[in-house]
C-alpha cells in the first residue's frame, strides 16, 4: 500500500514529508482493491468447461462482487470536498458551499437527523457537534454524498441548508449554549 518504501526514500531524500492521506480517498483507493480481489476470484473460479461446480458459493461470491462494486460508485460519485476538518473549521461556512451539488438530495438526512433527535428522546434542540457525533456512527452515506463517517458540522449544514435548515444559537437543558438544530424545523420537512 501506499505509501511504500520507495516512495518513503524518496520523500527523505527531498526533505519532505509525505501529506497525510484523505480518509474519503483512502475509501476509494480499498474499495477498488476489494473490486479487483472479487473479480479475480470470479473470473479464476470459471472452469474451462463453463460449468459452474459449487454454485452457491459463486452466488455468495457474486453478491458481495455486486456489494463492493455499488460501494465504489458511492464513493466516486460522491462530491466530497478535498479538504480536512482543520481547514474546513479555519473557513468560513460559505466558503465551504462551493462544492458542486448538482442534484437536490432526497429527504434521507433529514430522516436519519429526525431517528437521532429520537435516540435522544426528542429533544427541542440538539448541538450540531452532538449531532454530528451521533451521525457519524451511522453506516451508509448522506444522500449518496458522502459517508456519515466522514460528516462534518459544515457538511450538515451544508445538507440541510437545502431545506432551509439552519443552526440556531440554543441554551441546552445542560446548560451549554451552541449552535443547535431544533427538531420542529426537520419535522416541518417530512
Amino acid at each position: 500500500m501506499f505509501p511504500t518504501l520507495l516512495d518513503r526514500f524518496a520523500a527523505t531524500l527531498r526533505g519532505a514529508e509525505l501529506p497525510p492521506e484523505d480518509p474519503h480517498h483512502r475509501a476509494i483507493l480499498d474499495t477498488f482493491l476489494e473490486v479487483q480481489r472479487l473479480d479475480q476470484q470470479l473470473t479464476g473460479s470459471i472452469p474451462a468447461h463453463g460449468r459452474l461446480d459449487g454454485t452457491g458459493e459463486r452466488l455468495v461470491q457474486l453478491a458481495e462482487r455486486l456489494a463492493a462494486g455499488r460501494e465504489l460508485a458511492v464513493l466516486l460519485s460522491s462530491h466530497w470536498c478535498c479538504r480536512t476538518e482543520e481547514e474546513i473549521a479555519e473557513d468560513d461556512a460559505e466558503d465551504f458551499l462551493s462544492c458542486p451539488d448538482e442534484h437536490p438530495p432526497t429527504s434521507g438526512v433529514v430522516q436519519d437527523v429526525l431517528r437521532v433527535f429520537a435516540d435522544f428522546g426528542d429533544p427541542d434542540a440538539l448541538a450540531s457537534a452532538d449531532l454530528v457525533a451521533a451521525l457519524r456512527r451511522l453506516p451508509g452515506t448522506a444522500d449518496d454524498r458522502g459517508r456519515y463517517a466522514g460528516l462534518t458540522q459544515a457538511r450538515l449544514a451544508q445538507l440541510l441548508s437545502l431545506y432551509e435548515i439552519s443552526t440556531r444559537d440554543v441554551t441546552l437543558p445542560d446548560g451549554r449554549r451552541r449552535k443547535s438544530y431544533r427538531r420542529a424545523a426537520l419535522a416541518d420537512c417530512r
